[in-house]
């Protein structure tokens, strides 16, 4: 049977090993990021393949290595902090972080408060039931259901607006979305679908994904408001990896593109 341990591939180790920085007075630039020798990126460490921690407590995942090409780039070390998602953008707002990647999509409203660098991937939300399920085939069939969703975040916003279930439970990530799924406790759930396919074919999960592709969105690192100058040095790096060939060899690494 998988265990939640597996499923949180050490996420509990996330939270000790990433240290929050200390909170930046001006927006950066490129120039502060090199001076200072490493960027500070934070992320959840609860969304595999983008994000999270192994057994030995090491953070992983595709947001990971295109953040250390990011950082390759820039002549600079990253270094990660892992915490759950609400205090992330927080903590970005507040200066302790450079940045973050935590497939994070872009969006009018986040827009409006943050800078983004050029989008490294697309993903899309989409619809997780149990493998033996023959009635739930769109978003639209979890109506009067129970129905998980990771808080805080575009799915939470999707599945208030699209699924109308009877009871929305949110949850800090998907692992506890795919224990809970398993279990019965849940109808379906409204996920990414790119970490949902991840999950299913890494750990042989009881579970599909059903109906079409909902909403789908660039997904880029989210960077202090005003700091343009650090999303176009980020946007180039990005540029260049996938010029090269590097960002095509990631993709094929995490999601068998």
């Amino acid at each position: 049977m998988l265990r939640r341990r597996s499923l949180m591939l050490g996420a509990a180790a996330t939270i000790g090993s990433g240290l929050v920085g200390t909170a930046r007075a001006a927006t950066p630039t490129a120039d502060d990021i090199r001076r200072q020798g490493y960027m500070r990126i934070a992320t959840t460490g609860l969304d595999a393949p983008y994000n999270y921690v192994d057994p030995d407590g090491q953070v992983m995942g595709f947001d990971i290595d295109w953040s250390r090409m990011i950082c390759a780039s820039l002549g600079v070390e990253a270094r990660f902090s892992c915490l759950a998602w609400h205090g992330i953008l927080p903590g970005l707002m507040a200066g302790q972080f450079d940045g973050v990647m935590s497939a994070v999509r872009i969006t009018p409203e986040r827009q409006a408060n943050f800078a983004f660098s050029a989008p490294y991937t697309t993903d899309s939300v989409a619809v997780l039931v149990r493998q033996d399920n023959t009635t739930i085939k769109e978003i639209e069939d979890l109506k009067g259901l129970v129905v998980g969703t990771a808080s805080g975040s575009i799915l939470e916003a999707t599945a208030n607006e699209m699924a109308h279930a009877a009871t929305l439970r949110s949850y800090p990530g998907l692992p506890d979305i795919l224990m809970d799924l398993m279990s019965g406790r849940l109808d379906g759930a409204v996920v990414g679908r790119a970490g949902a396919l991840y999950a299913i074919h890494t750990h042989n999960l009881p579970l599909k994904v059903v109906g079409r592709a909902i909403r789908p969105q660039p997904i880029a690192m989210i960077l202090p408001k005003g700091a343009t100058d650090l999303a176009s040095a980020v946007s180039k790096a990005i540029a260049d990896r996938q010029a090269d060939g590097q960002a095509r060899a990631l993709a094929d690494r995490w999601f068998k593109a």
